[in-house]
């Protein structure tokens, strides 16, 4: 015990920081200034497929912090960002990305918005014989403010 715990305090333990680069959907590289570059960096701690998990996608060219796994260089992954460009969640059978075009949110094969905009088009068919019948135009203009938000 006593020997793991003085190897343990004589690891060098690395925090880096450089500018994203190359960012894909599990790892982008990351360019240092007067260092050699890391590539491969991984967005995830974890590099399997999983269920459930959060990926943050680093803009290009903004800058990362970058922690070293088990002092091996080549196990590096992406601690913080200066910029989003994207982040992804999936718990399960959710799955949302959030990007700058919007929102898109799933569940068991089924989209947000394409439910929403079919919902929008049947109130838009109901005829009333007494009453107010719906206000398509204004169900239209909901319907395209809902696509300005949900993708």
């Amino acid at each position: 015990m006593a020997m793991r715990q003085q190897a343990d305090s004589r690891q060098i333990k690395q925090t880096l920081i450089g500018t994203a680069t190359n960012v894909g959907e599990t790892s982008c590289d990351v360019l240092r200034d007067d260092a050699p570059t890391l590539y491969s960096v991984r967005l995830n701690a974890v590099d399997d497929s999983l269920d459930s998990f959060v990926t943050v996608y680093p803009a290009p060219d903004s800058i990362v912090l970058v922690g070293i796994i088990e002092n091996i260089r080549t196990e590096a992954v992406v601690l913080r960002c200066s910029q989003v460009e994207k982040v992804r969640l999936k718990i399960g059978k959710t799955e949302m990305l959030i990007d700058g075009d919007g929102c898109k949110t799933e569940r068991n094969g089924e989209n947000l918005n394409n439910v929403l905009s079919d919902f929008i088009d049947e109130v838009a068919k109901i005829i009333v014989i007494q009453g107010t019948t719906p206000n398509v135009p204004a169900l239209q203009q909901i319907k395209q403010r809902l696509n300005k938000i949900l993708t």
